[in-house]
């Protein structure tokens, strides 16, 4: 009964210094480069001592924020000496902190603890802190050639955000009409067997708590394109056979009448090339007979002056006997 009755009155004694922590709010948010307040309180009846000790720690990263006995003496973490502070009173009861200017590391998991010699065991308890980022304008991408019967894919990613933002699809043909996506959730659409019917705008909406950006782009579905290189390549090696083909056939043909040439006789020759030696020829005599008529009619000419001469010579000598 003796033993019984001391295990009773250690039990009350417990559970009158029995120490509680208790954190209003299990998620606090705050939006980035705004304050945030992480709120914890303690209870307990047992005296509290200078040497007693507070803790809040990031969970993530395990690293102790701040600590803070409860003689005055506060150390920081790093990083944190300038934009943490106790905003609560905390010889009350109130041990709350705020974080001035948060940014996207600070989001995480946080454990408020406190410690006291003269009520035992330490006490825990836990919240999250999310800051808040509207998304950044997302950037719009096509993935994939754009031609008749081929897929592709439409993506959209916003750099940042948080909460994570969620992605909406809207389409519209090219005569600036809505249509019905088959899938218009998430980052990325799969379009399959294009055709010119898939042509038109595409708008992708980034949305959460905070705000909404969107970005938006053109598909245009062309016919398969030309592989210019490709084709050049094979029309020049096409135009290059074809020369060198013309270039054997020309060469084999001038070998052919050369032989045909050789195989002639002399009588085939003379027979092609007489026409030409006979009119020649023919030229030839018409050109002597002219020169022949003219040195002949000079030399009668001649002749006839001579006779003329002749007489008269005659006609005259008589008249120079009779003077005589």
């Amino acid at each position: 009964m003796k033993g019984l009755g001391l295990f009773i009155f250690s039990a009350i004694l417990v559970s009158a210094h029995a120490l509680t922590v208790e954190v209003p709010a299990r998620q606090i948010k705050v939006a980035r480069g705004r304050n945030a307040t992480l709120r914890c309180n303690f209870k307990t009846s047992a005296a509290v001592d200078g040497s007693d000790l507070l803790v809040w720690r990031k969970i993530s990263s395990r690293v102790d924020i701040v600590s803070r006995y409860f003689d005055g003496l506060e150390q920081y973490g790093q990083g944190y000496e300038q934009r943490l502070h106790f905003s609560g009173d905390v010889n009350s009861g109130d041990i709350s902190i705020t974080i001035t200017a948060v940014t996207m590391e600070d989001n995480g998991t946080y454990a408020c603890s406190v410690r006291l010699r003269n009520d035992y065991p330490a006490q825990t308890e836990l919240l999250d802190l999310f800051v808040l980022v509207a998304p950044s304008k997302p950037e719009c991408n096509i993935v994939g050639t754009p031609q008749y019967g081929q897929n592709i894919n439409l993506t959209c990613v916003s750099r940042e955000g948080s909460p994570t933002p969620k992605y909406s699809w809207q389409s519209f043909n090219v005569q600036n009409e809505p249509r019905v996506l088959p899938y218009a959730q998430g980052q990325q659409i799969t379009l399959k067997n294009i055709s010119a019917d898939t042509s038109g705008f595409y708008i992708c909406t980034a949305t959460n708590e905070v705000g909404t950006e969107f970005c938006n782009m053109t598909v245009s579905v062309v016919p398969p394109s030309m592989n210019i290189a490709l084709y050049a390549g094979i029309i020049g090696g096409v135009v290059a056979a074809i020369v060198v083909i013309g270039i054997i056939s020309y060469c084999c043909c001038c070998r052919d009448s050369k032989e045909t040439d050789y195989e002639m006789t002399c009588g085939d020759r003379k027979a092609k090339e007489h026409p030409k030696l006979h009119l020649e020829k023919q030229r030839r005599a018409k050109r002597r007979i002219a020169v022949d008529t003219s040195e002949w009619e000079q030399a009668a000419d001649h002749e006839e002056g001579l006779s003329h001469l002749h007489v008269e010579l005659q006609c005259s000598t008589p008249g120079t006997q009779e003077v005589g």
